[in-house]
């Protein structure tokens, strides 16, 4: 986000809680990159750091959107941007989808101009995504166990294309009235994505079915564990299609996603 904004002529202030993470992404980007440091769970801090925002773009965990609109100085902000999760869209239970619909909900009564944006998978050279998961697990042995041999959906967004959404929602005159989905320009099922990253890596990938009845008593045991919960809602939702239609993507902020394949490319560049 702060590469693009900055490359675009935009003076950037970017705010996290690790100076030198801060200073060293201030020194790669050069130019009139500002760093500012806050923890977003101390609020004091927070609201000094917010003190002159204008328009506050937020990578964050959906989790931390109260905190960040209790925050934001008295009828001075703008536009606000939020990242959420597609899981909101699950029908399994799950604490991410809790948090967004919560931001979501937030927003809507705080009388801030705001958007909500709702990612995919997000994968990027940068990003240690599920992408990068599979790659390495590929590295090791070949099989890869996926819920009904892989035959369900995903849709998977670059990096750069979520950067450049929330970068186009934060500069949007008009508002959308909900949240907008992210994500690739189509659906690809896991199996393919799987095989398209084995291909990448020079690692073809062996798919072994697993029983969609295997998968649910697996979850099932699971949430009977501490902690289990949310290694089992991850197990259910592999099962699960998810497919969105972009255009509100393409019409309200005018971002034109990648495919996969040349996304992929980014990743694991073709060795000449």
């Amino acid at each position: 986000m702060v590469r693009l904004l900055s490359a675009d002529g935009v003076r950037v202030i970017a705010l996290g809680r690790d100076r030198v993470k801060l200073d060293r992404l201030a020194a790669e980007i050069g130019g009139d990159v500002v760093v500012r440091q806050a923890d977003l769970a101390d609020p004091i801090p927070l609201a000094a750091a917010l003190a002159d925002a204008r328009i506050v773009i937020s990578t964050a965990h959906a989790s931390f959107a109260p905190a960040i609109l209790a925050a934001l100085p008295a009828g001075r902000v703008r536009r606000l941007v939020l990242t959420g999760s597609t899981r909101v869209f699950s029908r399994y239970p799950d604490w991410t989808a809790d948090q967004v619909r919560a931001a979501e909900a937030a927003l809507a009564v705080s009388g801030i101009p705001g958007i909500l944006l709702l990612p995919t998978l997000i994968y990027g050279p940068e990003v240690g995504s599920v992408v990068h998961g599979i790659a390495a697990q590929l590295r090791r042995q070949p099989f890869m166990p996926l819920p009904n041999g892989g035959k369900s959906l995903v849709q998977p967004v670059h990096v750069a294309d979520v950067a450049r959404a929330l970068a186009a929602a934060a500069r949007i005159d008009l508002l959308p009235a909900g949240p907008i989905v992210i994500a690739g320009p189509s659906p690809i099922t896991y199996g393919e994505m799987v095989r398209a990253i084995g291909r990448a890596i020079g690692r073809p990938a062996v798919i072994l079915p697993v029983p969609s009845v295997a998968t649910d008593l697996a979850a099932a045991m699971l949430r009977r564990l501490p902690r289990g919960a949310a290694i089992a809602g991850a197990i259910q939702r592999l099962a699960e299609d998810k497919a969105f239609d972009v255009e509100p993507m393409r019409r309200a902020l005018g971002v034109e996603p990648i495919d996969f394949a040349a996304g992929l490319a980014t990743v694991f560049p073709p060795v000449s």
